[in-house]
């Protein structure tokens, strides 16, 4: 593993603590849980996922269901971490950084500042060989464990695309959940309405995407074929206008549908940005 990844997170969010601004992510998850109790006690039946820690063994044995004490897992907040994959993430953004190093630092600090705030977090990805997920459950050893999953698999060309990751997550998880999603330009046009309306409807959904490079920009490569892209393409004025018109057209078209769904939104084009874009992000999410 690249502990590197794991030394920049803790600088990084080290280094913005110091920052007025730091109150943004003090509390910030709990803040995006609007009108949920603390002190709420009873019990449901067990769903995927849930941290066996949870069960309630002595009513289970009396009902003959697996009953898990709401209380614990609700002061526990659950944050679910979606990270795309593909080998369109070990590209570039519009800034010229590594959209995989951005990827991973931003799923990592997402679960080091739930660690830190005692969450319960689980990852969910697709690997090539399938899908893969954590359970929710929270500790340094978790959240140093997840950022190595992601980090390792983040350029195998899944069998599924984004959208049918998160239609996975309305169809089989049964918690209400904090649901960060990591992904990029391509990643949002396989999201339609139907699989936010039906995560949006016990779920608070926020996506932050990673900005991509211009096929038209000075130095433009292309990941599958393992090449620069020819020079009349890169210079082509022509191209560049449609390039840039296509991409407002699918921003536009996916903000309009965030907006609709109540979803949080943000882009990230430098490792600079991270931070500020998670605390935004959040402190929107808060007010609204």
């Amino acid at each position: 593993m690249d502990y590197d990844y794991l030394s920049k997170i803790r600088a990084n969010l080290t280094l913005y603590s110091k920052k007025k601004t730091a109150n943004l992510l003090d509390g910030g998850f709990r803040s995006i849980f609007r009108g949920r109790s603390l002190d709420f006690d009873d019990l449901r039946e067990y769903t995927y996922g849930d941290n066996v820690r949870d069960i309630d063994w002595k009513s289970s044995s009396k009902t003959g269901k697996t009953l898990v004490r709401r209380y614990i897992a609700e002061r526990k907040h659950n944050i679910l971490l979606v990270g795309d994959s593909g080998l369109k993430m070990i590209a570039d953004t519009d800034a010229g950084e590594p959209k995989e190093k951005l990827a991973v630092l931003t799923l990592g600090s997402l679960g080091y500042l739930a660690n830190r705030h005692g969450d319960d977090f689980a990852l969910l990805m697709n690997r090539g060989s399938g899908m893969d997920f954590s359970f929710f459950k929270s500790g340094e050893v978790h959240f140093e464990r997840i950022v190595r999953r992601y980090e390792t698999s983040i350029g195998q060309e899944p069998k599924r695309n984004l959208g049918d990751l998160l239609d996975y997550v309305s169809e089989h998880f049964r918690r209400r959940m904090l649901i960060f999603v990591i992904t990029d330009m391509e990643g949002i046009s396989h999201v339609d309405d139907r699989v936010l309306k039906k995560l949006t409807v016990q779920s608070d959904v926020l996506f932050l995407t990673i900005s991509d490079a211009y096929l038209t920009g000075d130095v433009a490569y292309d990941v599958e074929m393992r090449d620069y892209e020819p020079d009349f393409l890169q210079q082509s004025k022509r191209l560049s206008r449609l390039e840039r018109s296509e991409r407002r057209v699918r921003q536009n078209l996916f903000e309009t549908l965030c907006k609709r769904y109540d979803v949080g939104l943000a882009e990230i084009r430098r490792e600079s940005e991270i931070i500020d874009r998670i605390a935004e992000l959040m402190e929107e999410r808060s007010r609204s």
